[in-house]
């Protein structure tokens, strides 16, 4: 199957959050005496920045598909699974990265811009993109194609 559309958005948000709040932690407790928690905080969160440093979306005939940073963890949907698709607008205290709390379950990396999958009365995907009016025609235009 060739991929329709492929869009990759950078986490820089993401990525500079990780960064500043790991090197601010880490100088407190180095300032506090605590190397090994200081070098154990860098660490985790450098691991963190580049799990998240990007989102990369997939669109082909018949699945959608998407991944944050290197692809470690990557999520399929097939497309005949999605009974509507709405481009929507997060709010900013919906956070960033993974949210599988109730409601739409969330995978962003950067800003606030998504495409809303229904798949069910409460089952609501939102992928965050910054071409999210881009990745909505791709999946409808996929959706609408005979070759499903």
């Amino acid at each position: 199957m060739a991929v329709q559309y492929r869009h990759t958005q950078p986490g820089i948000f993401s990525v500079a959050i990780c960064l500043v709040s790991g090197a601010f932690g880490a100088v407190l407790l180095l300032n506090a005496g605590y190397r090994w928690p200081a070098i154990v905080l860098l660490v985790t969160e450098s691991v963190v920045a580049i799990l998240f440093s990007s989102l990369t979306v997939e669109v082909e005939s018949r699945e959608l598909r998407w991944y944050f940073g290197p692809g470690l963890w990557r999520y399929r949907l097939p497309l005949v699974a999605i009974k509507e698709v709405a481009v929507v607008r997060n709010h900013w205290w919906q956070g960033l990265g993974l949210r599988m709390a109730p409601g739409p379950r969330l995978y962003t990396v950067s800003g606030l811009d998504a495409v809303e999958l229904r798949l069910g009365p409460n089952d609501i995907r939102r992928i965050g993109t910054d071409d999210a009016h881009g990745l909505a025609a791709a999946i409808r235009a996929a959706l609408s194609s005979p070759a499903r």
